[in-house]
């Protein structure tokens, strides 16, 4: 899927970008921490609001939404580039497998519900103090649209204010999906390069998977 490509090129982008940064430095294997919010409705996508209006509609209004925990590992440069797409699909069909995004859900609530604001928002922020980076994928319109007569040329979703080094947002829009990437300069003063290293990875992966399909129509 869309979504084990789009980690693996997160993946191996910054195994990439740290061995620019600290060749020989860094331990195999080293583990860097990613947070994602998930939908966790029965009913994905927006509900009608005459379905809302009613009585023991069983649709909730408002967001409801879990946090899932990512884990990456740095590995050094050589590697197979189809290896990271792979190790991203087994980890997400393994983590759409357990209750980690409702049972955040339910004690995200009961705090809310119990503490109040306060101390929902420390919780939350603790989480976040203790990852590295934040990634979303968001599907935009299919069609290109309009607004007051003027083409939208592309759109752009970013969230600001987090204690994180790195997010990242993909978001699609009339057939093209684009990666926004907001970093902390002070940690990565150089996000063109880690743009760089993004597009590479990619590259590296559609050459591999085409090379690895040709070898199989030869045999």
């Amino acid at each position: 899927t869309i979504n084990d490509v789009l980690f693996g090129v997160v993946s191996s982008g910054l195994s990439r970008y740290l061995d620019h940064r600290s060749p020989n430095a860094l331990p195999e294997g080293l583990r860097i921490t990613g947070l994602a919010m998930v939908n966790i409705r029965r009913q994905p996508g927006l509900q009608d609001l005459s379905n809302l209006m009613k009585s023991n509609s069983g649709t909730r209004w408002g967001n409801k939404f879990g946090m899932l925990l990512l884990p990456i590992y740095y590995h050094k440069g050589g590697a197979d580039p189809l290896s990271y797409v792979k190790r991203a699909k087994k980890m997400i069909d393994s983590k759409k497998l357990t209750l980690e995004g409702h049972f955040s859900y339910k004690i995200g609530n009961l705090v809310m519900s119990w503490f109040g604001a306060k101390v929902a928002c420390l919780l939350n922020y603790r989480i976040v103090c203790n990852t590295t980076f934040t990634i979303s994928n968001i599907v935009g319109p299919t069609e290109k649209i309009t607004l007051a007569d003027n083409p939208v040329a592309y759109l752009r979703a970013n969230t600001s204010s987090l204690p994180h080094a790195l997010t990242m947002h993909m978001m699609s829009y009339a057939g093209r999906a684009d990666m926004q990437i907001l970093v902390a300069k002070d940690i990565i003063p150089d996000p063109e390069l880690l743009a760089k290293c993004f597009e590479d990875s990619l590259l590296e992966m559609k050459e591999a998977a085409l090379t690895s399909k040709k070898t199989l129509k030869d045999n």
